[in-house]
């Protein structure tokens, strides 16, 4: 039977320490979940842990993480991902954690921890068929996640996968090696925005803190993450920022980058994960959209961003995809014109009924 905890909520550079231990500023209600975490982890002879396509930062800090504290627990454990990482994560692959699975590869081992994903279809190329007939532990912090694991910690009111795994170390007493703090921060840096979004709580705050307590080195991860850019990424990102176009009187702003543009700058997807800022910036608008074409143009992506009034993950469930209140994305089959089609009308909808004017 399926062990679940689930909480959701309507809204390397210079290192001082080699590892340590993170204090108990998490929730006294994650021991429960945490300690069976714990138990399979210490059991397993071989784990294997990934997330989702594409991964981000997020996704990249918190397996990294995870796969660096379960090794120094003497387990033999590995990280996989569909695509390859992102150049400007690599710096957390010191110890060549990580590798991109071949197509049809049949994986091998007794325990798989999934990390920052909501459901099998966010796997990739990495096929259910693909996975180990063994025990499948899911973590994770999207409101739309399915609880497809045996054990699932779901729990929306975290800033991001990454904040769990710190509260997991913490619950567990493990050590946290540095790059493992690396890895965290990361994560949290990402997915709030530079602490920038509504999910930067207080506990993310203490949580980075304690961090940078612990030897991490903001300046650096902040030049490796955001200020390292290749010519063929400022490239793509100026004709992401010509294609800006508004929809209903500058409520909805949007940006598009084709298959085309891809191969006349020679950057690729992973070069746009903080390309949905750029129509999100635009006075006055309430939802932001961001369309990118794969798959050679025959799938076009939508990344969503929305103000707390407006539900972004239910705007993107309409479409097969999901995420959070304020940020998620779906995948619509066809170019992106044929997207922007699609969902104009019902992104229009959910504008026009929140902020209506009342007769």
């Amino acid at each position: 039977m399926a062990k679940t905890q689930t909480r959701k909520s309507s809204r390397i550079g210079t290192q001082r320490t080699v590892e340590r231990h993170l204090s108990t500023l998490g929730d006294p209600l994650d021991r429960p979940i945490a300690q069976e975490i714990r138990t399979r982890l210490e059991a397993a002879r071989k784990v294997l842990i990934m997330g989702h396509e594409r991964p981000d930062g997020d996704c990249v800090g918190s397996t990294i993480a995870l796969c660096t504290m379960v090794r120094t627990l003497g387990l033999d454990a590995q990280v996989v991902f569909s695509d390859p990482m992102p150049e400007r994560f690599r710096f957390l692959d010191q110890n060549n954690l990580q590798r991109v699975v071949t197509p049809g590869e049949q994986l091998e081992a007794d325990l798989l921890v999934i990390l920052d994903t909501t459901g099998f279809d966010r796997l990739g190329q990495i096929k259910r068929e693909m996975l180990p007939p063994c025990t499948i532990i899911n973590i994770d912090h999207h409101i739309s996640n399915t609880n497809f694991g045996a054990i699932n910690w779901v729990d929306s009111t975290a800033a991001a996968t990454g904040e769990l795994i710190w509260r997991l170390a913490a619950c567990c007493g493990w050590s946290v090696p540095a790059l493992a703090l690396e890895g965290l921060y990361t994560a949290l840096v990402t997915d709030t925005g530079q602490f920038a979004y509504s999910n930067t709580s207080a506990r993310v705050l203490r949580m980075a803190a304690e961090l940078v307590e612990a030897g991490v080195d903001p300046e650096f991860t902040w030049r490796r993450i955001f200020l390292n850019k290749s010519a063929a990424e400022l490239k793509l990102e100026a004709i992401a920022r010509s294609s800006l176009e508004v929809w209903s009187d500058g409520s909805i702003a949007i940006i598009g980058i084709t298959h085309q543009d891809f191969l006349a700058t020679g950057a690729g997807p992973e070069a746009t994960q903080e390309f949905p800022g750029i129509p999100r910036a635009l006075a006055g608008s309430k939802l932001a959209l961001f369309f990118y074409e794969v798959n050679e143009g025959r799938t076009t992506k939508v990344s969503m961003r929305s103000v707390r009034e407006l539900d972004a993950c239910a705007l993107a469930q309409q479409f097969g995809g999901g995420g959070h209140i304020q940020a998620a994305g779906c995948s619509i089959p066809g170019p992106l014109k044929l997207a922007k089609e699609k969902v104009r009308p019902a992104a229009e909808k959910a504008v026009r009924e929140l902020w209506a004017t009342p007769e």
